[in-house]
C-alpha cells in the first residue's frame, strides 16, 4: 500500500511521489560534508570495478545469489535482516536475489546507494524496482556504474536528534527497489544519528522517505508491518528529505495518514520539530515546523527549505 506525500514541496523542489516524503540531517561531520558528491556517469554495464568485502557468490539453492558484504565493512553497506532469505539484500525478508535480476542494498545512516539500473526511466513502471547491482546468470555481480562507490554520501545536512529516554528507528524506503521501509537509521536515547538526504543527481530526482517507528523501537521494526501495531509503514511519523535542483534541500514531517486510519491516535506519540542548527532554513509561515500533541504546525504536514549551508535537525520530544 503506498502513501502519498501529504506535505507539498515547494516549485523547484525534489519531486514528490508515493513513498517521498521530505526529511532530516546529519549534524556537521564536516570532513564527510565536505566530499565531493558523485555526479551521473556512463551507463555502461560491466563486472566489479572493486569487488566489495567479501567476493560475488556462486548461485546456491533455488537459484540465490550470495550477499558479498558482511558487516563493518569499508563500503559501508549495511546487511538487512542477514539471518532470513534475503540473506543481507535490501529486500523483504522472504525475497531473495536471484540470477537475473537486480538486488538492492542498504547503506550506512547518512550515505546512499549510488548503484541502479540504468535504464531505469519510470517512477513507477519498469525498471523502478531496479535498484543495487545486477546478478548474471552464474551469480556473478555487475555494478552498473563503475566509476561510483557503492555507497555514496549524501548531504550530511540533517540528522534526528533524541530526546526521549528510548531509542527510535526511522526507516527509508528502498527505492529504486520494492519500496519497503527496511533501511534503519537509529537514534539512540539523548543521542542524534545522520539522516540519508539524497542530492538531486539521485535517480530521477526522487528524495528519501522515512517511516519513524515509536519510541523504543530499533532496525529490527524497520520492516513493512501491519494494521495491528504501529510499526514500518504504520509507525507514526513520516520525514521526507532530499535536494531539489535549485541546490536547497527540503525536509519534512507529517503524521503518517496509515497510523491514523487505522485507529491509533497521534497523541499518543511523541512529539517532532524540526529546529535550525546553523545557516540558512525556512520556516512555513508561524515560523515554525512542528508536530506536536496530535495537531502540526501546518495541516497535514510542513515542509522546511534549507539553503546550501542550511543545518537542521528532528527533534524528538
Amino acid at each position: 500500500m503506498r502513501v502519498f506525500a501529504a506535505v507539498l514541496l515547494a516549485a523547484g523542489a525534489v519531486r514528490a511521489r508515493p513513498l517521498d516524503l521530505v526529511g532530516i540531517i546529519s549534524a556537521p561531520l564536516e570532513a564527510l560534508s565536505k566530499l565531493p558528491l558523485p555526479g551521473l556517469g556512463p551507463t555502461e554495464t560491466g563486472p566489479y570495478s572493486t569487488e566489495p568485502t567479501g567476493s560475488p557468490g556462486p548461485v546456491g539453492p533455488g537459484g540465490a545469489v550470495r550477499f558479498p558484504w558482511s558487516a563493518g565493512n569499508a563500503d559501508r553497506v549495511v546487511p538487512i535482516t542477514p539471518g532470513a532469505k534475503n540473506a543481507g539484500w535490501a529486500m523483504s525478508p522472504d525475497q531473495q536475489c536471484t540470477a537475473g535480476s537486480w538486488c538492492p542494498y542498504a547503506c550506512e545512516p547518512g550515505y546512499y546507494a549510488a548503484q541502479w539500473d540504468p535504464q531505469a526511466l519510470v517512477y513507477n513502471g519498469k525498471g523502478s524496482m531496479n535498484g543495487g547491482l545486477f546478478a548474471e546468470a552464474d551469480g556473478r555481480l555487475t555494478k552498473p556504474f563503475p566509476e561510483r562507490p557503492y555507497c555514496a554520501p549524501g548531504m550530511f545536512n540533517a540528522r534526528i536528534r533524541n530526546t526521549l529516554g528510548q531509542p527510535v528507528s526511522a526507516c527509508q524506503t528502498v527505492y529504486p527497489g520494492n519500496e519497503a521501509m527496511l533501511i534503519p537509521s537509529v537514534a539512540a536515547p539523548g543521542g542524534s544519528v545522520p539522516l540519508n538526504v539524497v542530492p538531486s543527481s539521485y535517480w530521477l530526482g526522487t528524495s528519501a522517505q522515512y517511516y519513524v517507528n515509536m519510541a523504543g523501537s530499533g532496525s529490527e521494526q524497520c520492516v513493512w508491518g501491519n494494521p495491528g501495531k504501529p510499526t514500518g509503514n504504520w509507525g507514526p511519523f513520516i520525514f521526507g528529505a532530499g535536494q531539489g535542483k535549485d541546490g536547497n534541500t527540503y525536509i519534512s514531517v507529517q503524521y503518517n495518514p496509515l497510523y491514523l486510519e487505522v485507529g491509533f491516535k497521534a497523541q499518543d506519540a511523541y512529539n517532532v520539530r524540526i529546529e535550525c542548527d546553523s545557516g540558512h532554513c525556512n520556516f512555513p509561515a508561524g515560523g515554525e515546523c512542528k508536530c506536536e500533541k496530535g495537531k502540526c504546525s501546518v495541516d497535514n504536514g510542513c515542509t522546511v527549505t534549507l539553503g546550501p549551508n542550511g543545518q537542521a535537525s528532528f527533534v524528538i520530544y
